[in-house]
């Protein structure tokens, strides 16, 4: 669930502090849950990432729940035009941690396209590196939000052949697009196509309501490959979160 939601509101700094306290309650919840509740579902974040980032001075929390894999990506924007987040993705073998930069370039608007970058790191028993472009472009009234990703990861593991260990790198030319149609009132359509080098390409769809519009928002959504010999991502559920930005 990559779409930013904003909450820009001239609160003073009481609302600052109680929004914040309310950020930090449902990160906890959130930690709690991905140990045990929410183990039978199955899926990942929306993969296809927007140019927009959270407002100045606001924290953000992006949440995805699931059976091989749980995420979350805290984030606060320090200045303009740039949000820094940090996080860990949990699975039942290793804990990842992650580390995420995004600076916009330009910011969306009606029938105009804007832009960022976004560089990153997942640490743990492997590392990998990535950097892509993502686009947006919001049309019909921005009731179509169109998205696209272009970029490269560089994947360094280590392989065990005997008893000997070998470093093995994968060097990825990654690519995504994906649609974001607005049904009625807070009820979002949302479909993406995904994929690295020659791979066959991985899709996901759902929906997304916004129950807090520009506070909070739900996504669920199912995913699958386009290969019949491999499986995707299942079912997702995920939120997104932005208490009151500090004025």
């Amino acid at each position: 669930m990559c779409k930013k939601i904003s909450y820009s509101n001239s609160g003073n700094y009481l609302q600052f502090i109680v929004s914040l306290i309310s950020y930090l309650i449902l990160l906890v919840l959130f930690l709690i849950l991905s140990g045990g509740l929410f183990q039978s579902a199955n899926g990942q974040q929306m993969v296809v990432d927007d140019a927009d980032i959270t407002d100045f001075r606001a924290f953000q929390l992006e949440a995805w729940l699931g059976s091989e894999e749980s995420w979350i990506l805290p984030a606060f924007s320090p200045v303009r035009n740039l949000e820094v987040g940090a996080g860990a993705v949990f699975s039942d073998d290793e804990t990842y941690f992650v580390g995420e930069l995004k600076y916009m370039f330009r910011a969306p608007g009606p029938n105009t396209p804007g832009f960022a970058l976004v560089t990153g790191a997942l640490m743990a028993l492997f590392e990998e590196f990535y950097a892509f472009v993502p686009a947006t472009l919001p049309v019909l009234d921005e009731r179509l939000m169109l998205h696209a990703n272009l970029g490269y990861a560089l994947a360094r593991y280590d392989v065990a052949h005997g008893d000997h260990t070998h470093s093995h790198e994968d060097h990825l030319f990654i690519w995504g697009g994906r649609a974001d149609l607005n049904l009625h009132g807070p009820f979002w359509l949302l479909g993406e196509v995904f994929g690295a080098n020659g791979d066959t390409p991985d899709f996901q769809g759902g929906l997304r309501i916004e129950v807090i519009p520009g506070l909070l928002e739900v996504d669920l959504t199912y995913g699958n490959s386009f290969s019949r010999h491999s499986s995707g991502m299942g079912v997702t559920g995920g939120i997104a979160w932005t208490p009151s930005p500090l004025r």
